[in-house]
């Protein structure tokens, strides 16, 4: 018999006969059984029943609790573990196991691309073997550094407030990785507070993208930026290009090319993240000779900038860039 089968049954003895204790233990061996069957899934889902329907049954809930964390940690890939000991070193038992099975496998042929510059990405890369470049592009190719096995990637979506790459990543060899995406960040942050700063910590050790860039004299931006002071009206637009919601106004701050930024108080960094890569309409004026020229611009938002005593900072990438614009910029 399927165990969601039988557990739907020992729910229907149990609501037919109130019977709490009968219902605890029956749901405890199911628990246990998916456990070492590897199936955490279900025995998960079968431990969130049991809060539910026999609360009291504190040792049949604390017992499959450590089960569940125990067979967890027998499954973790030796080697994998090997390679990043020194991360899961600083974790505890519960945040080595969420690490480990939020985790996604990856793998790449020699000259495949797992990712480009200026694409929407929030994914860290854990490279567990294999080797790859890291290129950054603006009048021509430059490799910034070459990654391998216990080496990390795309760091600066996942962490910093962007959602578009700067850099790209170009297998040199076969590549074999990890991936894990930022909407986990979400339900670590009430079920694992420590964990996101631990594994922030780790790749700030490891060597940032910026840091990078920074020593080697380059810069992040690709066009050159001019200031620029006054409001700019945004509105978001839906999958079919058609605004949607209600306007808002931001304080411009600069504008080049490709793009501008502006502030704007968000309510908390969880709307940040949820906004990253929306398509948006924006509306402003740029100075054209003695006068002013409205412009209408689409584009996406590619980063923000968390800022605890301030607005945030929002940038936004056109779509294509206006003539007033370039004017403005190459005055």
């Amino acid at each position: 018999m399927d165990s969601l089968t039988e557990m739907s049954k020992i729910i229907d003895k149990y609501n037919s006969d109130g019977d709490q204790d009968a219902a605890a233990k029956a749901l405890f061996d199911l628990i246990v059984t998916n456990a070492k069957n590897h199936d955490f899934v279900k025995a998960e889902a079968m431990r969130d029943t049991l809060f539910e329907i026999a609360p009291m049954a504190l040792s049949e809930i604390s017992r499959s609790g450590d089960i569940i964390d125990e067979e967890k940690s027998r499954s973790i890939d030796e080697a994998h573990k090997k390679i990043w000991s020194r991360l899961y070193g600083a974790l505890t038992t519960e945040e080595a196991n969420e690490l480990y099975f939020a985790l996604k496998k990856s793998e790449y042929n020699k000259g495949e691309i797992i990712f480009s510059a200026g694409d929407v990405n929030d994914n860290l890369y854990f490279i567990d073997s294999g080797e790859a470049r890291m290129v950054y592009v603006k009048e021509n190719e430059k490799i910034l550094k070459i990654v391998g096995q216990g080496d990390i990637a795309g760091e600066d979506t996942f962490f910093y407030g962007t959602a578009v790459k700067t850099v790209s990543l170009v297998a040199n060899s076969t590549l074999k990785l990890h991936t894990l995406n930022r909407n986990v960040q979400e339900k670590w942050r009430d079920k694992f507070p420590a964990l996101e700063q631990k594994l922030r910590k780790f790749c700030d050790e490891s060597g940032t993208v910026s840091e990078v860039l920074s020593k080697k004299g380059m810069s992040r931006r690709i066009n050159k930026r001019r200031k620029l002071t006054g409001r700019v009206a945004v509105q978001f637009l839906n999958s079919s290009g058609s605004p949607g919601g209600k306007q808002f106004s931001g304080a411009l701050c600069d504008i080049s090319m490709s793009g501008l930024s502006f502030t704007f108080k968000l309510s908390n960094n969880d709307v940040a993240h949820k906004i990253l890569g929306a398509k948006i309409k924006t509306q402003f004026a740029v100075p054209d000779g003695n006068s002013s020229k409205k412009i209408e611009q689409k584009g996406r938002i590619v980063g923000i900038g968390y800022h605890v005593l301030s607005d945030h900072s929002i940038h936004v990438r056109f779509d294509k860039a206006d003539e007033a614009i370039k004017k403005l910029i190459s005055a």
